[in-house]
């Protein structure tokens, strides 16, 4: 396989992270119902600023009164915090499916050689697909030119042989990470702090109790 398609591969990943992120940020960010939702985390965080900062006589009912603006500012930020999880989740299926139908296209074919030998554990990726029998992989020893003329890598090691997991593993970590900051739309100040938002609608805290979850310790291991 030459680097030509390596580079379909890098670019397909990039093209289906671009189009999932433009999805989104026209039919769920750009939305009137997320700009609502925005709207009122900010006029929450502007009620629960005012509560803390005002002085009461009454030190019992200052306590009430925060502790309710703080439950109604972390229920509006759990919710624009669900806006960009779920999106996030559906890209993840898309992701998935894509590792299945171009993980088939290239089964048992060395996308590459690596200029070195992996180590143990990483070889379980490396060689993932592959037959690694030293007669199917026909390796070359010494730097030689295929027909159209290419230099082909030479090996020492058939653990060198390199498949389609490891460089849609790589294209994952790097392509599709640039893409998606580059791209994305990033929650807003107040609701950043995803799953560790999500927990804290106090609506969900009740019912993950009544299940016999406690969210604080829940929250400790994050």
């Amino acid at each position: 396989m030459t680097a030509n398609e390596i580079l379909k591969i890098a670019a397909t990943v990039a093209i289906v992270q671009a189009v999932c992120d433009l999805l989104t940020n026209k039919y769920v960010f750009s939305s009137e119902d997320y700009e609502r939702v925005v709207s009122r985390l900010r006029r929450a965080e502007t009620l629960r600023d005012k509560a803390a900062n005002s002085k009461g006589t009454n030190a019992d009912k200052h306590a009430k009164r925060l502790a309710k603006a703080e439950d109604e500012r972390a229920a509006v930020a759990a919710e624009v915090a669900r806006r960009h999880t779920m999106p996030t989740m559906i890209t993840s299926v898309v992701f998935l499916m894509l590792w299945k139908i171009l993980g088939s296209e290239h089964h048992g074919k060395i996308v590459a050689v690596l200029p070195f030998q992996p180590f143990g554990f990483l070889q379980r990726l490396t060689l993932k697909g592959l037959d690694i029998s030293e007669e199917v992989l026909n390796l070359p020893r010494t730097a030689v030119a295929n027909a159209r003329g290419e230099m082909v890598v030479p090996v020492s090691a058939v653990s060198q042989a390199c498949s389609f997991a490891f460089i849609y593993v790589l294209c994952s970590l790097s392509v599709k990470f640039v893409v998606n900051k580059l791209l994305s739309k990033k929650p807003p100040m107040g609701a950043d702090g995803g799953l560790t938002d999500l927990l804290g609608n106090p609506q969900l805290q009740r019912s993950l109790k009544t299940f016999g979850i406690d969210v604080d310790e829940l929250k400790k291991e994050m």
